[in-house]
């Protein structure tokens, strides 16, 4: 018989216990304590055990199920609110922490059997995975949040994420080389806009180097991959002497097809995890850079690597080439990258997934994508993922090449992409060019230089490049005035980055940042403790991202509370006034007043003789030797008649414009704006209205006088009733009159009628009879006022 279920028994006597507490919270019992001794001192007894007893589980439950502190979460009598928020802050990480497992649980009870079988279906298609036909299959059990240790701490070279120097490749010789060892490797100087580095070694191998000519002829015998099903599985190679079967094997092709795995989220600049390589010869081979042992002698492959003779397939190596630099001191000559080539044959997609069932009619499977690749050692099913990235890689490159050839100059342009791919190089953030695009770098994401203008200062508004953490805000919708707490919390989480070699995500994800910054205020600096900011994180946190950072939840809540109160002392407008530039006066009174109107005329030339300079040495190599070097000058005796201002271009060609040529032409601008006068505005005397007044009754008066006074006849018979024979003889004369009427087009018109007019406007107030009476307090009644009625539908509308 099964032992029985101790819940059981605890749960009637539970429901029990809260129906008494409910009962006693209902009579008031601190009322009570205020007349009865014993009910206080008896309340007092209780509530110290019940502390003492919630402290004990608080402090267990912390300790074995969260990765907090027990002494942050402790039960104070007397303080509800505050425990009430302890307990639930703790209740979050216990839910938090059951919503990972049960995500777990489900991804594991879902995921198909341990061993991938390829099958072929009725559509023609070859898949990976005989299960996985759609791309809504999620990764089961392992994620890329794996908790393996790292391995890079088993290298024999130490991790350093300071950046005291420039990257330095890792190479220590240079096969196939064009430009000496010694040569390629010098550090370049600090020029305008680039500080001092360390050039792509191979990069004059890169871009001069021969494709080999059977590349633009097609081809003879094609490729064909080892159909999927029944093809070997892929050899592992993690020991040194194996290293040099591979290179035997390599030196047999012309070309191979080459793909990487990379994890970044337990490391701060990224870590190549795995390396897949195909052969011409039909083999397929698994390359661990995590092993300790091979991973300093993986170099050797650059024997490979850079010959230019065989070609080497990739798909999308964008990044790759970084990749391979950065961590394995690897470089590829002839590079052939197939994301290009389908972007020229406008094939409307571009991934590798695409391209394996148009030209193979291979289905790979997606739900390895987001894979732990530091996981030793993989199962079948990510050796199997790992291995369909290159099968069928070669097969597809001959394919397109095919088609390309089909297009004239198609394949060249391809080639041209892929070699500035391949041209690219590494840098990190503290050194990265001022346009990094335009120099061919790439820097990590995020990472704030280690520089005394970021690192000196705790703001760092006013500088001129742009900021790490502007895209955050951006992206985030914070506004500017929570630039300074969003600047610290993104310096402490990349310093922590670093220390811990971690991804930023791993420190703190952004949206963790972004809610710590909009949750508090300067005015408010009291509030911000460590429950409240412990508070924000649970909230905003999900599946385990906040880990990190509730280990450093007293530095971050002392951080905070700095931050807050340097903000309270300062002006926060200044933060956006910082970064305005300022306004440009527009009124030009002469030549040597020209540069004086702009108010921040030192910054202007900096910008302007920054990019002349560049744009100078660019195209014009035989006069940007620095003597003739445009720059907008505050003085005029130092514009020189043999400077290049600017240059004109015509049909003709382009000629450089000379400052004795500027400055006659800025003469004559002047002198042609100055023959036209400003125009003068003329307001009309404004008339007087009493003086309008008398006028017009001037007129009047003078007007009665000249009316005759009609005579008398003694003679006439007087009736009471005398017709008008020209009856509309006054319609006719005012019609006539209105006919030859004249249109006053002056301006009177517009203007305001006279106080004369006004009064004739003026309505008069009607007579009231009762008015004078009813203030005197007579009896006589007033009417009785009646209310409109309104003939209609009425609608009543009840509540």
């Amino acid at each position: 018989m099964a032992d029985p279920n101790p819940m059981d028994q605890i749960a009637p006597k539970l429901v029990g216990l809260i129906r008494l507490a409910s009962a006693l919270n209902a009579k008031d019992i601190e009322f009570y304590k205020t007349i009865d001794k014993d009910i206080k001192d008896e309340s007092a007894d209780v509530n110290g055990k019940l502390a003492s007893l919630l402290n004990r589980v608080l402090q267990s439950t912390v300790s074995i199920s969260t990765d907090l502190d027990p002494e942050d979460f402790v039960i104070k009598e007397g303080n509800d609110e505050e425990n009430m928020k302890v307990i639930g802050n703790v209740l979050d990480s216990l839910f938090e922490n059951v919503e990972i497992g049960l995500d777990n649980y489900s991804k594991a009870k879902t995921s198909t059997k341990d061993e991938t079988v390829s099958s072929s279906n009725e559509d023609g298609y070859t898949y990976l995975d005989e299960n996985d036909t759609s791309a809504s299959h999620r990764l089961s059990g392992k994620m890329s949040y794996s908790k393996v240790s790292k391995p890079q701490l088993q290298f024999k070279e130490k991790v350093n994420n300071m950046e005291t120097h420039p990257f330095r490749p890792w190479i220590t010789a240079k096969p196939n080389a064009v430009i000496p060892f010694e040569e390629s490797m010098k550090l370049i100087p600090a020029q305008e806009g680039i500080p001092e580095h360390y050039n792509n070694p191979y990069s004059h191998e890169i871009m001069n180097s021969e494709y080999p000519e059977w590349i633009f002829s097609p081809m003879e015998d094609p490729y064909i991959a080892v159909p999927w099903k029944g093809s070997p599985p892929p050899t592992w190679i993690d020991q040194p002497g194996q290293l040099d079967d591979l290179l035997v094997e390599l030196a047999k092709c012309k070309v191979i097809g080459v793909d990487l795995e990379h994890h970044d989220y337990r490391t701060y600049h990224g870590l190549t995890s795995l390396m897949q390589i195909t052969t011409e010869t039909k083999k397929d081979y698994l390359i661990d850079p995590l092993s300790p042992e091979l991973r300093p002698h993986l170099s050797l492959l650059n024997i490979i690597f850079t010959d230019p003779k065989i070609v080497k397939v990739f798909h999308g190596a964008f990044m790759d080439m970084v990749w391979l630099q950065r961590d394995l001191g690897l470089y590829v000559v002839s590079l052939f990258d197939t994301y290009w080539a389908s972007k020229e044959l406008a094939l409307g997609k571009y991934s590798l997934a695409f391209l394996l069932e148009k030209y193979v009619h291979f289905r790979t499977s997606k739900k390895w994508q987001l894979a732990d690749w530091r996981i030793r050692p993989l199962s079948p099913e990510m050796r199997n993922y790992a291995k369909a990235d290159t099968h069928f890689l070669i097969d597809v490159f001959c394919r397109i090449q095919a088609d390309l050839l089909k297009k004239p100059g198609s394949m060249r342009r391809v080639l041209y992409e892929s070699r500035k791919v391949s041209d690219r190089r590494f840098e990190y953030a503290t050194y990265k060019p001022e346009n990094p695009t335009a120099n061919g770098v790439v820097f990590t994401n995020g990472s704030v230089p280690q520089l005394p203008e970021y690192q000196d200062q705790p703001f760092s508004f006013g500088l001129d490049r742009d900021l790490p953490w502007t895209n955050l805000m951006r992206n985030n919708g914070l506004l500017p005035a929570k630039g300074p707490i969003v600047e610290a919390l993104f310096k402490w989480r990349d310093n922590k980055a670093r220390i811990e070699d971690e991804s930023h995500r791993y420190i703190m994800s952004d949206f963790v940042l972004s809610s710590l910054a909009n949750s508090f205020t300067p005015d408010l600096v009291d509030q911000i403790t460590e429950t409240s900011v412990l508070n924000v994180i649970n909230r905003s946190a999900r599946f385990g991202s906040s880990y990190y950072v509730r280990k450093c939840i007293k530095e971050l809540t002392r951080l905070i509370r700095d931050v807050m109160k340097r903000l309270s002392k300062m002006d926060l407008k200044a933060w956006d006034l910082a970064t305005n530039t300022p306004p440009v006066a527009s009124n030009l009174t002469g030549t040597a007043d020209v540069y004086k109107s702009v108010k921040d005329i030192d910054r202007l030339e900096d910008e302007f003789n920054d990019f002349y300079s560049q744009y100078n040495r660019l195209n014009f190599p035989e006069v940007g030797n620095g003597k003739n070097i445009c720059k907008l000058e505050d003085d005029e005796s130092n514009l020189q008649e043999d400077q290049a201002w600017s240059v004109d271009y015509s049909k003709k060609g382009s000629k450089f414009v000379k400052g004795k040529e500027a400055e006659e032409r800025l003469e004559q601008a002047i002198e042609h704006l100055s023959k036209y006068e400003a125009p003068v505005l003329e307001l009309e005397k404004v008339v007087n209205e009493e003086e309008e007044v008398e006028d017009e009754q001037e007129e009047k008066k003078e007007e009665e006088k000249e009316e005759p006074v009609p005579k008398e006849d003694p003679d006439e018979i007087i009736t009471l009733r005398k017709h008008n024979r020209n009856k509309g003889g006054r319609k006719q004369q005012d019609a006539q009159s209105s006919s030859t009427e004249t249109i006053d087009l002056s301006k009177k018109i517009m203007q305001a009628p006279s106080r004369h007019e006004r009064k004739k406007t003026v309505k008069k107030r009607s007579y009231d009879p009762y008015a004078e009476s009813g203030d005197k307090g007579s009896d006589i009644p007033k009417l009785k006022k009646r209310k409109r009625r309104d003939i209609g539908r009425n609608a009543v509308f009840k509540r």
